[in-house]
């Protein structure tokens, strides 16, 4: 399985088209920071991506 690299605003734009909470996607907005996500960012299920979020969110508030 190949993993794919995204930043958080290209996560946030497929979160958007997914209809996730909104408060999630625009925290990742403010942030360039990078995640991966295994194989292809449009089959990866929605699950995946929130943690994903969630782990970019809670490193941008840390900061």
């Amino acid at each position: 399985m190949d993993a794919l690299v995204i930043t958080a605003p290209h996560l946030a734009a497929e979160l958007r088209r997914r209809r996730c909470r909104r408060a999630l996607v625009e925290l990742l907005e403010q942030t360039n920071d990078t995640t991966w996500v295994p194989d292809d960012l449009r089959r990866a299920p929605t699950n995946l991506l929130v943690l994903a979020a969630m782990n970019l969110a809670n490193r941008h508030a840390s900061d």
